[in-house]
């Protein structure tokens, strides 16, 4: 192995031998070596001994230089600028090759530079091997400033306080810091400033110097400071503190390893590196910040929705978005998860009622894994059999870390600061001052149309939002791909990085969608409080069947965004789509949750109804009462009432009775006609009368005018 200058040669048995080669005579076969870690004059070795020891593995070449330095002179003080120039002058005058290396020689070269530059012989020949063991360039000359005040093997022993003295004399005493003042200042840290009550550093000498550096005083009882000795100074306890404890030891002490993590720990990675592609969605749900109307009565608050989104990690698109007015539950994830998976432009027109492009929101497939913090419905059996049944890696992340999934968490603040000031209704901080409305009166929006906004934003979001800080990868930018989330998607979806999967409709409903149980009635199939119908049902006649023989239950599948159709399960591999019946057409496109908020409503109502109801009757039955003691009266006053009911003649008292109902009607209409005749004749005679007076007064008129 052919050796060059500046090498070095470390000792396999011996660590600590390191050799420098500092010139190589070919003609005489040597190299001239100088040991780094104790500078002396070069010594020669044969070649071929060198490199028989490299082979035999007794010595091996070191690539780090021990005593390699990189600085520039913009860093270095004027002083030790002035002493390398100083040193490196000399050297320059007796470093003569081949001169310099041998030993008679060299004696010369030092003795004339220590004449020239007024310096001892010793001095000359302590720069020589600064110079060989440290590099053979010009900052190996640099003195050692750097290293002043270091504490190499032990901390250093003070006889007296250190420090500069005090400029006012006090009764306290003050001394240098012993082991046993290291060992309380050490107590009172973990006992009185490392708790999570997070008291400050003030409070724990405080209480240090109380239990330690105090005693009773016998007049009052309390503890008073005793200036009989000395007492550590708060600037020595800092100190040590300083000393002792990194900032992180700090945090980890006083607020836990959980809270460290969260939000003081260093962040040098990014979620793309650990989503190796796109198909790591991670999901989350939040309260929105707006307070909305019912669908069916807009002076109805409902409050708040339920905000479920879906991103997936590697390209920042927001995969799905799903708002309900139910609390977090399975029923909502299973909702959530469903619109992640589903097409987003029949979604959109199926539940929304409302367009878009296909090519706005292209993403519509099964991730590989999906990312969820440790809520009760994202830890239960049945999002465990959901997962499975898709084939689809499910990772609960860690209790309270939410910065794991930071970009899921930050789009909850993106989506909901851009569209809060246009919203009426938006949670606003100040409300409760003095003066301040209260913003729920302002609320018009109803849960269908807060989705259609969520919905737009998403769009602009994933399709415009540039992503400044994004690490785009080496094929990405020779690919000329903008740091867009659409983009990155659909690039990271044709290079196949992710193992993204599709699957039939049938196939997610029968695993996301919500599963209960529906009965078979004469009305139709019974579901909640409607009622549908589909062609197999007519088809077999359920519904006569169920008439004669009895109701019957069957599993259903249904979609709480849209009320309008229920699925039935006919076989492994088909499903019947049942729709509502036609009398309950108003309640198509509705949620489920309205829906059962209308039939409460109902049911208060009718309570509320219920007074007034019984109150009716009541009335009713004494007036049925009433008439019916009136008719008994008049019958006791017929002669001969004690005398059974003629019941032998019924037909002939009947044409009887109708022959009496039938005069007495024509008898009430000559009345009214004779009244009206009379009616008219009156008006006819206040006519003629009105026309007399007409005629005369213009007969007046008319002499008036001839006169």
């Amino acid at each position: 192995m052919q050796l060059i200058i500046n090498d070095l040669l470390q000792s396999t048995e011996n660590p600590e031998f390191i050799q420098r080669v500092v010139w190589v005579d070919k003609e005489n076969q040597l190299y001239f070596l100088v040991n780094v870690n104790e500078p002396s004059f070069p010594y020669s070795e044969e070649i071929h001994n060198i490199e028989a020891s490299l082979n035999t593995g007794e010595i091996a070449k070191v690539a780090t230089d021990p005593w390699a330095i990189s600085v520039n002179d913009e860093d270095l003080s004027k002083i030790e600028i002035e002493k390398r120039e100083k040193v490196w002058r000399v050297i320059n005058q007796i470093y003569l090759i081949p001169d310099i290396f041998i030993p008679k020689r060299r004696s010369e070269l030092i003795k004339a530079a220590s004449k020239s530059f007024s310096l001892s012989s010793k001095t000359v020949r302590q720069y020589l091997k600064r110079y060989w063991a440290r590099g053979m360039v010009k900052n190996a000359l640099l003195p050692d400033f750097n290293n002043c005040g270091k504490q190499r093997e032990k901390e250093r022993q003070y006889t007296k306080k250190a420090g500069r003295p005090f400029v006012y004399s006090s009764t306290i005493h003050r001394a240098a810091i012993n082991e046993e003042w290291k060992n309380i200042i050490r107590i009172s840290l973990e006992k009185y400033y490392f708790i999570r009550s997070k008291p400050s550093l003030k409070y724990a000498y405080q209480q240090m110097v109380k239990e330690y550096f105090s005693k009773e005083d016998d007049k009052t009882g309390y503890k008073v400071l005793d200036t009989d000795r000395p007492v550590i100074s708060y600037d020595q306890f800092y100190y040590w503190y300083r000393k002792w404890y990194k900032p992180e030891d700090a945090i980890h002490k006083r607020e836990g390893r959980r809270e460290f993590l969260q939000n003081y720990r260093a962040i040098t990675g990014s979620a793309t590196e650990d989503s190796m592609g796109i198909g790591t969605y991670a999901i989350d749900a939040t309260i929105g910040d707006i307070y909305l109307v019912s669908s069916f009565d807009r002076n109805k608050v409902i409050g708040r929705p339920v905000i479920y989104l879906t991103v997936d990690i590697f390209s920042r698109s927001v995969v799905s978005v799903y708002a309900g007015i139910q609390n977090m539950s399975k029923e909502s994830l299973r909702l959530a998860l469903a619109n992640a998976f589903e097409d987003k432009k029949e979604f959109c027109k199926r539940t929304l009622d409302m367009d878009i492009n296909k090519n706005d929101w292209p993403i519509h497939y099964l991730p590989h894994t999906i990312l969820a913090d440790r809520g009760s419905e994202l830890i239960s059996n049945e999002l465990t059999q959901i997962t499975e049944d898709l084939n689809i890696k499910f990772q609960n992340l860690g209790s309270y870390r939410p910065e794991l999934k930071a970009v899921c968490e930050k789009y909850f603040d993106l989506l909901q600061q851009h569209i809060s000031p246009f919203l009426p209704g938006a949670v606003q901080k100040d409300f409760m001052k003095r003066g301040g409305k209260d913003y729920r009166k302002k609320a018009v929006l109803n849960l269908n149309e807060y989705v259609q906004i969520l919905v737009r934003t998403v769009i602009y979001y994933n399709n415009h939002n540039f992503l400044t800080g994004y690490p785009l990868t080496q094929s990405m930018i020779q690919e000329n791909i903008p740091p867009i989330p659409i983009e990155i998607f659909k690039w990271g979806l044709h290079k196949g990085t992710g193992l993204l999967r599709t699957m039939s409709l049938n196939a997610i409903r029968s695993s996301v969608l919500p599963k209960a149980s529906a009965k078979i009635t004469p009305k139709g199939i019974k579901f909640g409080s409607l009622f549908y119908t589909c062609s197999e049902a007519l088809k077999e006649r359920w519904f006569s069947k169920a008439r004669i023989q009895g109701s019957w239950s069957m599993g259903v599948h249904y979609d709480p965004q849209d009320v309008s159709n229920i699925y039935i399960r006919i076989d492994r591999h088909n499903y019947e789509v049942c729709t509502l019946l036609e009398q309950y057409e108003m309640y198509r496109g509705a949620k489920m949750e309205e829906v059962e908020s209308l039939k409460k409503e109902r049911k208060q109502q009718e309570a509320e109804y219920e007074e007034s109801c019984l109150n009716g009757e009541i009335q009713l039955a004494q007036d049925i009462e009433k008439i019916v003691k009136n008719a008994k009266n008049e019958a006791k006053q017929i002669p001969n009432s004690e005398v059974s009911k003629d019941i032998k003649n019924i037909r002939e008292n009947r044409e009887s009775e109708r022959e009496i109902l039938k005069k007495e009607k024509q008898t009430i209409a000559n009345q009214h006609a004779n009244r009206k005749k009379l009616n008219e004749v009156n008006q006819d005679g206040e006519t003629v009368k009105v026309m007399d007076i007409f005629r005369k007064k213009q007969k007046e008129v008319l002499y008036d005018g001839d006169n």
